[in-house]
């Protein structure tokens, strides 16, 4: 039987046709170049944007502390402590706790008023903005047990701040309701009366919540039962025309 000898040359394989590539878009490649860590990198924060966002972290800190424990006991060391900061840079933006505590809580009233002012935006009426405020307001409370401490201690621990902040809501107040007042939507009530009326709904937002809401056992339905009624209240007390006395 004759056997075929190897003749030393190597098999080549059939070539098999390419499958087709796919398409590059432009720039592809730049792309797939760019570290991982340059394409997700955030904006570097400035100087300026650096040091207000460590003013508000010692600010924040100080609001709960004082929350929990009232002005008296909010040393700086709690405050930092809950900052998460040292106590040295306390110093670098407050010279003492006196001034901390007198700019406070306008700066806490200040961030209350936006969120309001967010929540009754495009209401129809005084009426509708009024019972979107309470509920709001209400809502907030609830939501920032610290605040209430805050704002009630205030009057005797940072006097000053405290007016600032009854300026600042006040200020507020009357420009909405001398457009109402302009709009007719006040039919019952003269010019002058207005700033009566804004302590009048300031009030209700305080003492309901405080002494009712929070208070309650079952604060939800609690909150829901007083915006109803206040619902009721605004409707009836605002919009309608005194009744003329017969005799």
């Amino acid at each position: 039987m004759k056997t075929e000898r190897p003749t030393g040359r190597k098999m080549q394989r059939k070539p098999t046709p390419a499958e087709p590539r796919p398409r590059k878009l432009p720039g592809a490649d730049a792309a797939s170049r760019k570290p991982t860590s340059l394409r997700a990198r955030k904006p570097k924060l400035t100087r300026i944007e650096k040091s207000e966002r460590t003013r508000q972290l010692i600010c924040q800190a100080a609001a709960e502390i004082i929350g929990e424990y009232g002005y008296a006991e909010a040393s700086v060391a709690r405050i930092m402590e809950r900052a998460g900061l040292g106590h040295g840079t306390f110093y670098a933006y407050f010279d003492s706790r006196a001034e901390l505590f007198d700019q406070l809580l306008p700066m806490k009233g200040i961030e209350v008023l936006d969120i309001l002012h967010e929540r009754v935006k495009g209401s129809a009426d005084i009426v509708e903005m009024e019972y979107r405020g309470f509920l709001g307001f209400l809502e907030y409370a609830n939501s920032h047990p610290w605040f209430f401490r805050l704002l009630h201690e205030a009057e005797v621990a940072a006097p000053k701040g405290y007016r600032e902040h009854i300026d600042n809501i006040m200020a507020r107040y009357r420009r909405a309701l001398q457009r109402s007042f302009a709009r007719g939507e006040l039919p019952g009530y003269e010019e002058k009366e207005l700033d009566t009326l804004a302590y009048l709904l300031i009030s209700a937002r305080d003492y309901v919540y405080a002494q009712h809401v929070s208070r309650s056992a079952d604060s939800p339905s609690a909150l829901s039962e007083a915006v109803e009624t206040f619902r009721k209240f605004i409707t009836f007390g605002l919009r309608g025309s005194p009744k003329e006395r017969s005799g």
